[in-house]
């Protein structure tokens, strides 16, 4: 009986509509595969996660935190015409209406609108050992 109702079950589990799978942009993200570092945009807290050894939580001051948060997703680490690092929003990353998909880092003591200070070791670390970094609420 028991093995009857196994065999009912699993032959049930194909019919499952397709509306109960989760959509491709609603995909698990599995911690240090896809991403090398998070961060907590509410919080200010950042959370890295190196290839080897513990991960290293950062809660940055209030004197480092800037007007610019990017929208919760995926960003990737990259750099602007100048060579300055900045983050930028892949398709997936869902972005209210007239972002720009990209946001300066710059340092805790550079006052720029729109961009995401960061203590200039964060910078660092982030431009060696970071492709990807998923931000938080």
């Amino acid at each position: 009986m028991k093995r009857l109702l196994l065999v009912a079950l699993l032959s049930l589990a194909g019919l499952a509509p397709a509306s109960a799978a989760p959509p491709a942009d609603d995909a698990v993200f599995v911690e240090g595969s896809r991403y090398d570092a998070v961060l907590s945009a509410s919080r200010g807290d950042w959370r890295l996660l190196p290839l080897t050894g513990a991960d290293v939580r950062l809660h940055l001051s209030a004197h480092c935190r800037g007007d610019a948060v990017p929208p919760p997703g995926l960003w990737l680490l990259s750099q602007d015409a100048q060579g300055r690092p900045e983050l930028v929003a892949p398709s997936a990353t869902p972005l209210p209406a007239g972002h720009p998909g990209r946001i300066a880092l710059v340092g805790c003591d550079d006052a720029v609108a729109g961009a995401l200070p960061v203590p200039e070791a964060l910078a660092d670390w982030l431009r060696q050992h970071s492709g990807a970094i998923y931000v938080t609420r």
